[in-house]
């Protein structure tokens, strides 16, 4: 939990302010996971520190959630180009996808602090989305855009999740991505 917090602050994901009565502010949670290797045996424990995003307001904490998944038929499409023109394949996941980009302007979000780490009535203000929020998938979306346009990649005109560029193709699954491209 400790090393989870440290990220999140090292990121400047929030500010310890004051809480008000006219704050809506969101309840946070946290989700334990043990990460395994094949045989079983257990690999690390991972603590995730999210936001109630089930108890968000739209107008009041977001204004638009909307991101594009990818189209089956573009994954399909990618596997046939592999095979038929043999090109090479990466994957990537991508860590703290949600802690990359800022809250879209107009939005103001309060979260509880999390549990084992509260103080008397301060809440955490977020610069940035956090796992939970409902408009996290839409700003991760927006920043991932941006980034693939800055490498000139082109964004498909028929499946906005598929970025074309001068030697090598590339698709976005939520929190991957994956490149194809010759040599």
């Amino acid at each position: 939990m400790k090393t989870e917090i440290a990220t999140l602050e090292g990121m400047e994901s929030w500010e310890v302010v004051d809480r008000t009565d006219d704050m809506n502010v969101l309840p946070s949670t946290w989700a334990f996971k043990i990460k395994r290797y094949p045989d079983g045996l257990i690999k690390k424990f991972q603590a995730h520190f999210y936001a109630r995003g089930d108890k968000n307001i739209e107008g009041v904490d977001y204004f638009e959630t909307y991101a594009p998944v990818v189209q089956w038929t573009t994954v399909r499409l990618m596997l046939m180009l592999q095979v038929l023109l043999d090109l090479k394949s990466k994957q990537g996941d991508m860590t703290a996808s949600f802690l990359h980009d800022e809250l879209n302007e107009g939005e103001k979000v309060y979260i509880e602090m999390p549990q084992g780490f509260r103080q008397k009535v301060k809440v955490l203000s977020l610069n940035r989305t956090i796992y939970g929020l409902k408009q996290s998938p839409r700003t991760f979306w927006q920043y991932m855009v941006q980034k693939m346009k800055a490498c000139e990649m082109k964004q498909s005109i028929l499946d906005p999740c598929m970025f074309v560029g001068k030697k090598v193709i590339a698709v976005v699954f939520v929190f991957m991505i994956s490149f194809l491209g010759q040599g």
